[in-house]
């Protein structure tokens, strides 16, 4: 900051700040009514949301946020026609989830229960994967995921979990739902150049239950500590 800058009070370099912010503002309802384009404040949005989805206000003005891309403080046409769309998408794909964990309406989920979501079928995510998960998507850390968390949370689970399966599925040659060690082996070797001997060793490493083979918690266990994912 230069010296003429750092001698004037911090009060009136607040005043002049808001004095540019009004003036932005000006300018962009005057371009909008110019051009006759339509948009509505944050306020109108995080109402809409908060009737259609329960969110509560810090999270969701968080998620109105998301879709003002300019950055002006309001959602245009074209800005609020992308928000609309993602609220049909979660109370489609994701409230009837979330009321089915939610069981006693209490407009949120605790880590506990979303832990219990997923280490359970159709998940069954290995101890590591989860607190990772749930680490991430707690993002006010309070112990608990909201709707908008939920959603962002649910989303992942479910991703990762069709990318475990696939991947489960292209090794388990014989289909008989386990792998063994023959069907891990060579990708072990590929995709980290361990030789045979230590690609078997990693194999037994993981094999929690020592019967000679992964099931699918256990190889995602594995698969998560090579590549992090």
């Amino acid at each position: 900051m230069n010296n003429s800058m750092a001698s004037v009070p911090l009060q009136i370099r607040s005043t002049g700040i808001e004095f540019l912010n009004r003036i932005k503002t000006m300018a962009l309802d005057l371009k909008a009514k110019i051009s006759g384009e339509e948009y509505i404040s944050f306020e109108e949005a995080i109402a809409i949301l908060q009737m259609e989805l329960r969110f509560p206000q810090d999270r969701a003005l968080h998620f109105v946020k998301r879709f003002d891309h300019n950055d002006d403080g309001r959602l245009s046409s074209v800005e609020f026609s992308q928000f609309k769309t993602k609220i049909e998408e979660t109370k489609v794909s994701i409230v009837p989830k979330f009321k089915e964990y939610d069981s006693e309406g209490k407009g949120y989920i605790t880590l506990e229960e979303a832990s219990y979501i997923l280490q359970n079928p159709p998940f069954d995510f290995p101890a590591g994967k989860v607190v990772h998960l749930l680490k991430k998507f707690d993002k006010d850390g309070n112990g608990k995921l909201d709707i908008e968390e939920f959603s962002d949370f649910y989303a992942e689970a479910k991703a990762t979990n069709e990318e475990m399966t696939l991947r489960f599925a292209q090794l388990d040659r014989d289909g008989n739902g386990v792998l063994s060690p023959e069907e891990v082996v060579t990708v072990i070797q590929e995709m980290m150049g361990y030789d045979e001997q230590m690609a078997v060793s990693l194999i037994q490493m993981f094999d929690k239950n020592q019967d000679g083979s992964l099931d699918k918690t256990e190889f995602m266990q594995l698969w998560s500590n090579m590549f992090g994912r």
